[in-house]
């Protein structure tokens, strides 16, 4: 072999390994990425934000980087920072609907009224959204309009059949409106399969305590915490049940 044809051989072969470095990096950060989604979904926000934190290094403009950010800050509480987050990648991606998703939801922490406004606009744009219809009954049932928010979350069973949130949603929507027999017989099934949330249980237990059965509620949160917890929770609710009913005299 000569020396140009060597030289050439080993450029390719530097050329090879740069490729497969990169190849590898890549591989790294979608790992990282997936680690940290898996990590949020179980509960772990701070876990996934340090590992984001090394990982948004290499991906500053990465539109699912960026997404993640904005959800375990969501997560955390983090509000400001999870908006920019979530604006940056809309800013990238204009349909990002995973953005306007995470910008929709702290709106429903922050500001009812903007979130219906943002949600009923994303439901016709996105009318195939299963999860969009779900945010759009919960920002219904804030504004009052408990027959829309019904309607609104069972456009989302049509939609996913087996979108949980969307009839444990349905379920507290029919409590909070009064129909507590059609509240339980939703629930009660939810809150007692193999993978029942806290949240479903919650949603069971107000409308046991507004039917009157206040052992039954109780003993369906404490699944979840001790007694003297469960026992200030109903009192929450309680005090919620009061200010619903003089809202609607």
């Amino acid at each position: 072999m000569t020396v140009r044809a060597t030289g050439r051989a080993m450029l390719a072969g530097c050329a090879v390994a740069v490729l497969l470095a990169g190849c590898a990096t890549d591989k790294a950060g979608e790992n990282d990425l997936k680690t940290a989604q898996v990590e949020m979904d179980n509960g772990a926000p701070m876990a996934a934000l340090e590992r984001l934190r090394r990982h948004v290094q290499s991906h500053p403009e990465d539109v699912p980087t960026l997404l993640a950010l904005g959800r375990a800050n969501a997560q955390l509480g983090r509000y400001q920072p999870a908006i920019l987050f979530f604006q940056d990648a809309l800013d990238k991606d204009h349909n990002s609907v995973d953005a306007l998703k995470g910008l929709a939801r702290i709106d429903l922490q922050l500001n009812p009224a903007k979130a219906l406004e943002r949600l009923e606009d994303m439901s016709r744009r996105f009318p195939h959204d299963a999860q969009i219809w779900t945010d759009l009954g919960i920002a219904r049932d804030f504004a009052g309009r408990h027959n829309a928010a019904r309607d609104a979350y069972f456009q989302a069973m049509k939609l996913d059949p087996l979108l949980i949130s969307a009839q444990s949603n349905l379920g507290l929507s029919y409590a909070i409106s009064g129909r507590y027999d059609s509240a339980r017989f939703m629930l009660q099934p939810l809150a007692a399969s193999a993978d029942a949330t806290p949240k479903i249980r919650a949603n069971l237990a107000y409308a046991q305590l507004m039917a009157g059965d206040e052992d039954a509620a109780r003993r369906t949160l404490m699944h979840d915490m001790p007694q003297a917890r469960a026992n200030k929770v109903l009192q929450s609710y309680r005090v919620f049940g009061i200010q619903r009913d003089a809202a609607r005299h």
